[in-house]
């Protein structure tokens, strides 16, 4: 793969990279640390150039972007329980939010599979980041019509919430 053709995958690939970054730091705010997962998946993505044509560059760079994200939480996880000196929480309490988290996890995606397959694919391709325009040009529908199917989507999901039983 030459220069160009690298250039081009990498233009087409950053605004998704960026989305799913933003989307893993969002809790706490991590714009530089989004970028920052960016440049390295791209960095490696260029340094395996020569192999790309064996993989699907997307997968790919999702795949390396996810990795990096999730060493970065665990690096960063690890580094302030050096400085508190320990961890805040008991491991059974730790364990307990985990199991917790896989299970809310696991409910919001069986949620998302309740809504019918239009609004789910317009209620992702939003919170990957996608504007409006770009989701109608995707889906070949009317901006108003992505609005109103991110907006019954939405209520939907909220309805399902509101009647989960939360302990």
């Amino acid at each position: 793969m030459n220069d160009v053709e690298f250039e081009t995958i990498a233009r087409a690939l950053r605004p998704r990279l960026m989305a799913l970054c933003r989307r893993f730091f969002s809790a706490v705010g991590g714009e530089t640390e989004a970028e920052d997962i960016v440049q390295e998946t791209m960095l490696r993505l260029w340094r395996m150039r020569e192999q790309l044509g064996q993989y699907d560059p997307e997968a790919l760079a999702v795949k390396i972007a996810k990795n990096l994200c999730v060493d970065h939480y665990r690096r960063s996880r690890d580094m302030m329980a050096t400085i508190d000196g320990t961890m805040n929480l008991p491991a059974a309490e730790t364990a307990d939010r985990e199991v917790i988290a896989a299970d809310t996890e696991r409910w919001i995606e069986q949620a998302m599979r309740r809504l019918p397959a239009m609004q789910r694919r317009v209620l992702r391709m939003r919170s990957e980041g996608m504007d409006l325009d770009e989701i109608a040009a995707a889906c070949g529908i009317a901006r108003n019509s992505v609005k109103t199917f991110i907006s019954a989507a939405r209520r939907k999901l909220l309805e399902q919430i509101n009647g989960r039983d939360l302990l």
